[in-house]
């Protein structure tokens, strides 16, 4: 029987077995504290402006997903393209890590719990409009994370690991190989296109079109991929890695 959107949204009851304590926190401060450890490392060997850069770049995620990658190209940024791929694969690791560790606490906070809610709706959509995605569970889940679509990454991708009843660890393994893929696609393509990227960075206002463009067709491959919206879960789906 179809699940209805109120047993979709009701989260509490759908997770993992609980961790032992020191692994709950192993899982959900270890990635913060390693981060903050290499931003430190970046300040005192490569410089404070390559630091700030990694920062910029990590928050741009939120919006721009693994395309930030592109900005490495830039003969301007302090890091290249490969170190930036390599802090997206960081930030995906991350990001199954914390969810993986801690989802039973983050279906219950007020906000969070609201993304994850339109996460799980945007997962039941996905199955129901590509039946292939059951099918080819393991690959399914690591293209899925490869792609740089809006409501796909590491969140959703933990969280159609769960549906899909893969193990921690296969969830764990699957984001990481995706995220390598579709990293390091895209820094190939910024050494590829590196000319023109700098090219469009000299033109500010080509560079918006530009970016208006990527955006949406991020947006349009998510509706393909997705389908629309539906419900307040639906609204407050997760962000892009």
């Amino acid at each position: 029987m179809k699940p209805t959107a109120a047993k979709i949204i009701d989260l509490s009851g759908d997770a993992f077995a609980p961790l032992s304590y020191s692994v709950r926190l192993a899982f959900m401060l270890g990635p913060p504290f390693a981060f903050g450890l290499a931003l430190l490392l970046t300040g005192l060997l490569v410089s404070p402006g390559a630091a700030g850069f990694v920062i910029s770049m990590a928050v741009a995620t939120v919006g721009g997903g693994k395309l930030v990658i592109l900005a490495g190209a830039v003969e301007r940024a302090p890091v290249g393209p490969w170190a930036l791929a390599a802090l997206i694969v960081y930030i995906d690791l991350a990001t199954a890590l914390i969810m993986l560790g801690g989802i039973h606490y983050l279906y219950r906070l007020p906000w969070i719990g609201r993304r994850m809610a339109g996460a799980r709706e945007m997962g039941w959509r996905l199955l129901e409009r590509n039946p292939w995605v059951r099918r080819a569970t393991w690959l399914s889940l690591a293209a899925f994370v490869a792609v740089p679509f809006y409501g796909t990454g590491a969140l959703m991708g933990a969280v159609m690991g769960r549906m899909l009843g893969l193990s921690r660890w296969s969830i764990v393994i699957c984001t990481v190989c995706g995220s390598l893929f579709g990293s390091s696609a895209l820094a190939l393509a910024s050494d590829y296109w590196a000319e023109r990227i700098n090219a469009i960075a000299q033109r500010p206002v080509l560079g918006f079109v530009l970016v208006v463009m990527i955006v949406s067709l991020m947006i349009l491959g998510s509706h393909w991929l997705l389908g629309h919206p539906h419900g307040t879960g639906a609204r407050d789906g997760s962000p892009p890695t």
